[in-house]
C-alpha cells in the first residue's frame, strides 16, 4: 500500500528523455517518487490510501522560484509612482520598522502565495538588502514557511558598506536603535545558517547571502568600465570571509551581479564569488567576456523579467550557449511582480525576443526547463528536484486543462507556457504531502492569514510613514505620462547609503 497515487493526467516528466506521457500517472511513498507510467500500468500494480483522479490535467515537478524576497509581499505596488526611491524606501523600512513577528505574518502570506502559484521551493533573500543583525528574522519566516508545508531556501547576509550600520528593533511597542558591525551581522549570518540549514526535513535551506558580490560599484545597475578601478579592501575582505563561512557550514552562496562585478571578482581568484556552487541573481548588463567567465566558471545564473531588462539586459540567450545554467526567477512580490513562473516565462521570452529581433529565441520546453529542473540545479537541489523520476522527492503540481483558455487539450507544454497562470493550479504536494487539493489549501487557514497579513502590513505601513507613497498622483487618471510633481522622499529622512 502505498501514500498516493496520482491518475490520469498528461505527466510532463522533465527527465533526461522530457518525457510526456498521456494518460499517466505517478506513484508516490515515504514521500518520494516511487514510479512514473501509465495509469493502466500503475493501477495494476499499486494500491494507494488516496487516489487523485487527474484527468484534463497536467502533472509535472513543482515550480521552483530561485529568487524572491522575504518582506515583499506586505508591500506590493508601495512607491511604483516613486520607484526611483523605491529600493531606499524600502531598506529603511526593512531596517527600522518591521517587527519580529512581521516577518512571520509575511512569510505566511508569501509561502501561500507560491503554494498557490504551484511554486513548491521558493528563495527568499530576507529584505532588500539582506538583514542579518539578529537571526530571529529568518527563524520566524523560515517557521511560516514550514507551517504552510512550501519549501525554503533563506537568504541572509551581510548588506553593503560603510560600516557599522544602524539597525532597529521594537520591544514593547517601543524602536531601539543599534549600532550593528560587520562581524555582528556575519554571525548573524552564520547563526542562520547554524539554525536553519537542513531544518524541517530538509525543507529548509539557508544560503550565505551577500548583498551583492563586489561592494565598490554600483550595486543595482552595471557600473561603466571607466569606473572599474579594481578591488577594494572591503571587496577582498567580504569574499573571504564569505568563502569560509560557505565551506564551514557546506552551504551555498547566492548573491546579486551586475556588469562589471564579474570582471573585478575574478581578480581575486582565490575567493571570488564564482563557481558551481554560487548562484547569481540578474546579472543584468554583464560583458561578453563576463558572461564567459560565468560559463568557464560553471557559476549558476538566474534572471527576472522587468522593464530593467530594456536598460541593461541579462544575456540569457549568449549564456545558455556557452553552457551555463540559467534559470527564470520572479523577483517577487513587490514592487509590481507577482509569484507566477507562468508569467515570468512569458514575459522572459517576450524581452529576449524583442531585444534580439528574432521571435525564434526561447521555445516553450527550454522556458518550462528554467523554472523546473534548471532552476534545481542552480540552487544545487537537482538530485531531489526539478523532474519527476523514481527516487525523487514528491514535489509535484497538477494543472487544470478544463478550462476554456487552456482548451483544446494538446501540445501540453505550448498550452503551459502560453496560456496557463498560477491560478490554473489545482493541486500541490511536497514532499509526498498533498497540502493544496481543489485549490483548497490543506495545512492551514488561508483566510487567517490573510486577515493577520492585512493587519501587519497596515500597522508596518503606519510605523513606517509609508502613506504618502501609496496615494496616486494628479496625473494618475486620464494621461498618458505620470509624474509626481511633489516631493515625497527626502533623502536626510533615511538611513541608507547605497554606495561608498
Amino acid at each position: 500500500m502505498i501514500d498516493l497515487l496520482l491518475v490520469h493526467g498528461t505527466v510532463i516528466t522533465m527527465d533526461k528523455d522530457r518525457r510526456i506521457l498521456q494518460d499517466g500517472a505517478v506513484a508516490i511513498n515515504n514521500g518520494r517518487i516511487v514510479a512514473v507510467d501509465t495509469t493502466e500500468r500503475l493501477m495494476g500494480k499499486f494500491e494507494a490510501q488516496k487516489v487523485l483522479d487527474c484527468s484534463h490535467q497536467c502533472i509535472l515537478p513543482g515550480l521552483i522560484d530561485v529568487h524572491g524576497h522575504g518582506g515583499h509581499s506586505m508591500f506590493k505596488t508601495i512607491a511604483m509612482e516613486n520607484i526611483d526611491f523605491w529600493m531606499p524606501i524600502m531598506t529603511n523600512t526593512y531596517k527600522h520598522f518591521v517587527t519580529d513577528d512581521f516577518w512571520y505574518y509575511e512569510g505566511k502570506l508569501s509561502a501561500l502565495e507560491r503554494l498557490k502559484a504551484g511554486i513548491t521551493t521558493g528563495v527568499s533573500v530576507l529584505g532588500s538588502m539582506p538583514r542579518s543583525d539578529d537571526p530571529i528574522f529568518a527563524i520566524n519566516h523560515a517557521k511560516a514557511y514550514a507551517e504552510v508545508g512550501v519549501r525554503e531556501v533563506v537568504c541572509t547576509g551581510p548588506c553593503n558598506p560603510p560600516w557599522p550600520h544602524l539597525f532597529s528593533r521594537w520591544v514593547d511597542g517601543k524602536r531601539v536603535t543599534k549600532e550593528v558591525t560587520y562581524e555582528e551581522v556575519i554571525k548573524g549570518a552564520e547563526a542562520v545558517i547554524e539554525a536553519l540549514n537542513h531544518a524541517n526535513h530538509d525543507k529548509t535551506r539557508a544560503f550565505i547571502t551577500p548583498f551583492v558580490i563586489v561592494t565598490s560599484v554600483d550595486p543595482s545597475s552595471p557600473t561603466s568600465p571607466a569606473r572599474l578601478y579594481g578591488l577594494t579592501e572591503h571587496d577582498r575582505y567580504q569574499a573571504k570571509k564569505i568563502r569560509e563561512i560557505a565551506r564551514k557550514y557546506n552551504t551555498r552562496i547566492h548573491s546579486d551581479a551586475f556588469g562589471g562585478m564579474i570582471h573585478l571578482a575574478i581578480q581575486d581568484k582565490e575567493n571570488a564569488l564564482l563557481g558551481p556552487d554560487v548562484h547569481l541573481q540578474h546579472c543584468r548588463g554583464i560583458s561578453f567576456d563576463e558572461a564567459k567567465i560565468l560559463a568557464e566558471t560553471g557559476t549558476n545564473v538566474s534572471a527576472s523579467p522587468g522593464f530593467t531588462q530594456v536598460h541593461a539586459r541579462t544575456p540569457i540567450i549568449e549564456l545558455l550557449e556557452l553552457g551555463a545554467t540559467v534559470a527564470i526567477s520572479t523577483d517577487g512580490t513587490s514592487p509590481s511582480t507577482s509569484f507566477d513562473l507562468f508569467q515570468a516565462m512569458r514575459k522572459t521570452q517576450f524581452i529576449h525576443q524583442a531585444a534580439l529581433r528574432d521571435e525564434y529565441y526561447l521555445p516553450p520546453g527550454k522556458l518550462l526547463e528554467m523554472v523546473t529542473i534548471d532552476a534545481a540545479k542552480c540552487i544545487g537541489w537537482d538530485d531531489d528536484l526539478g523532474s519527476l523520476e523514481v527516487g525523487k522527492k514528491a514535489d509535484v503540481i497538477t494543472v487544470n486543462l478544463n478550462q476554456p483558455h487552456l482548451t483544446p487539450e494538446f501540445m501540453h507544454v505550448h498550452r503551459l507556457v502560453y496560456q496557463a497562470v498560477g491560478n490554473d493550479v489545482e493541486h500541490t504536494i511536497v514532499d509526498g504531502k498533498l497540502i493544496m487539493e481543489g485549490r483548497k489549501v490543506l495545512n492551514v487557514d488561508e483566510g487567517t492569514i490573510l486577515n493577520d497579513a492585512n493587519e501587519e502590513a497596515r500597522s508596518t505601513i503606519k510605523r513606517a510613514g509609508l502613506e504618502k507613497y501609496m496615494q496616486p498622483t494628479k496625473y494618475f487618471w486620464g494621461h498618458a505620462r505620470a509624474y509626481v510633481d511633489e516631493k515625497r522622499y527626502n533623502e536626510e529622512d533615511y538611513d541608507f547609503t547605497m554606495q561608498n
